[in-house]
């Protein structure tokens, strides 16, 4: 098996939706409620992830509306990402336990 070299990696430009945005500092601003410390790590778990994704977009599992999701480290909550031609969108998270599935409405 052939390594590949990192310059060998197509890296696709990464943009967070404004709805993700408020919904990541949602979630960050609950956990913050009983962990501060949960709520620095969930920040950073996300950001790690979205630069991952940059290198390696097939890696969430397939979705529905042509999207992909990740689950964000240990947290209950899922990443959802569409990857386009020339760029990866981040178009939501999601806690597990809202009952009703993801959607971008």
């Amino acid at each position: 098996m052939d390594i590949i070299e990192e310059n060998e990696l197509e890296i696709k430009p990464l943009t967070i939706a404004k709805r993700c945005e408020m919904q990541l500092d949602q979630a960050i601003e609950y956990i913050e409620q009983y962990s501060e410390k949960q709520a620095a790590i969930m920040r950073l778990q996300f950001f790690s992830i979205t630069k991952l994704l940059e290198r390696m977009p097939g890696i969430g599992m397939k979705y529905k509306n042509g999207m992909r999701k990740i689950q964000l480290g240990k947290f209950r909550y899922f990443i959802y990402y569409r990857v386009k031609e020339k760029e990866i969108e981040v178009v939501g998270i999601w806690h597990t336990s809202r009952g009703s599935e993801f959607t971008e409405d």
